[in-house]
């Protein structure tokens, strides 16, 4: 426990001084957006993800939905990340056991065109008095009822308003009916050349469906990828174990030489190993030289945990075939996006070659092209609806989401958005080289709603605007 205190007030601080160099950029006058195209909904449910665990410990529910599924449109990634974690962590600070934190996103077309993010929480409020002083700079509440481990620095929601501004949006914040308080961003909707591609992220258990509010389906743990964590502190692979177990399996080690014998003898050898480098026995050098030099377990990625932060350590490490090198104490939620990263590639390497989804192509020669065939049968089928969702494909295929999402990673290197994308684009293709229907027409008959983003999606996927692509390949 004592050591799990010392990296949650690490993590703490790291936040902390983080928070302090925003701030102080802001005095400066130096914060300014690097805008990027990106799916916003995507991004903003990874970061929710992040707070999961929290949740779970303080046995908060904690709930996510979206009116829409996917949204591609500019905005500063690090920027939006900060706008929705302060704002999280201000609602869990607030909110007493049992209680509710809820994120809301919709895609508002009114006056003008905006995606508005809300936060509501059934904590203690906001006194009408604090909340013309929410957003200034180092102002903290003084309500009797937040008890005594409520404690800032009053500089996080000063930061959101910042960062909420320099996107030309707004922030306010109201009562949430019955108790509690809501936030509300609007951010508006801007588009740049400039693509962006977060990290996929995969629902995770104990969060709700964004469109119907239902649980989401038992998630299969067996799909989930396989961690191997090696250290010889107890306390630490425990605190691993329960940073990580949400959204991976994780198997435990307390030694280089357990960890090798592991290695030889498992029979589902594990999507990635973290291990810390100072252990007796065998340290974790020698371990990730053996994983490396050892032509069955040479493609595991290994990421090298330490408290050594010198330039030489790090190039030992690197040197002898670790894919990472992280120093203690480290940033937990730095530490999962590069365990997603690392593994993600090493998944995108191991698939060169996989099917391509094209329509009506496919020889079936296994299960998993057979799996595809269907899937890209049921698109197909209903290609003109814009509103066909993974949900339904899912079902469809008789999988859940998460599975289906890991299914086709694994088959076609595409997240299950992007496989239908590529289906409609290709029969879109079809069309403009064998038909004389306008291209505005053609999107439609694919299931576009906006020729505009039909354009842009295109030209990713082929390198020419439709129109070019009609009158050098039609008849």
């Amino acid at each position: 426990m004592r050591l799990q205190l010392m990296y949650r007030n690490a993590h703490r601080l790291l936040m902390l001084v983080n928070q302090l160099l925003d701030f102080r950029k802001g005095e400066m006058s130096s914060h300014h957006l690097s805008l990027s195209e990106g799916d916003i909904i995507s991004y903003i449910q990874g970061v929710c993800d992040s707070f999961l665990l929290m949740a779970d410990k303080k046995q908060i529910h904690f709930s996510f939905f979206s009116s829409v599924d996917h949204f591609t449109m500019a905005f500063d990634a690090d920027k939006v990340g900060k706008i929705v974690m302060n704002l999280l962590a201000n609602a869990f600070k607030f909110t007493p056991e049992g209680g509710r934190v809820t994120v809301m996103l919709e895609h508002l077309q009114e006056e003008n065109e905006v995606i508005e993010i809300k936060v509501a929480d059934t904590g203690i409020g906001v006194s009408d008095e604090d909340k013309e002083h929410i957003f200034d700079r180092f102002y903290q509440t003084e309500n009797k009822e937040a008890g005594e481990d409520t404690g800032g620095t009053g500089i996080g929601l000063s930061l959101v308003k910042d960062f909420v501004t320099l996107h030309g949006g707004d922030v306010t914040v109201f009562d949430n009916i019955g108790k509690g308080a809501v936030f509300v961003v609007h951010i508006p909707v801007k588009h740049v050349d400039i693509q962006y591609h977060p990290i996929n992220t995969m629902p995770v258990p104990g969060l709700l469906s964004e469109s119907s509010g239902q649980q989401v389906d038992e998630v299969d743990r067996s799909q989930f990828p396989l961690l191997l964590v090696v250290d010889d502190n107890a306390d630490f692979r425990t605190f691993m174990e329960s940073s990580l177990g949400l959204q991976y399996r994780v198997k435990l080690a307390s030694s280089g030489k357990e960890a090798w014998n592991f290695l030889q003898n498992c029979e589902e050898m594990p999507d990635l190993v973290v291990c810390d480098i100072m252990m007796p026995e065998m340290d974790g050098n020698e371990l990730c030289k053996l994983i490396k030099q050892d032509k069955r377990t040479a493609h595991i990625p290994v990421i090298l945990l330490s408290a050594k932060q010198t330039t030489e350590s790090k190039v030992e490490g690197l040197s002898i075939g670790a894919d990472d090198y992280v120093t203690k104490p480290f940033n937990m939620t730095i530490l999962v996006l590069r365990i997603r990263k690392l593994i993600e590639l090493s998944r995108y390497n191991a698939s060169k070659g996989t099917i391509d989804p094209a329509p009506s192509e496919i020889v079936i020669t296994s299960l998993d092209e057979k799996l595809i065939e269907k899937a890209i049968k049921y698109v197909e089928d209903n290609i003109s609806r814009s509103d066909l969702s993974v949900e339904e494909l899912s079902r469809e295929l008789g999988m859940s989401r998460v599975h289906l999402y890991k299914k086709l990673l694994q088959i076609t290197g595409k997240t299950s958005i992007e496989f239908i994308r590529v289906i409609r684009l290709k029969r879109a293709a079809q069309l403009l080289r064998d038909s004389q229907l306008h291209v505005s027409e053609i999107a439609f008959q694919v299931g576009f709603n906006n020729p505009k983003y039909f354009s842009r999606y295109f030209k990713e996927e082929f390198g020419v605007l439709p129109s070019a692509y009609q009158e050098k390949d039609g008849k």
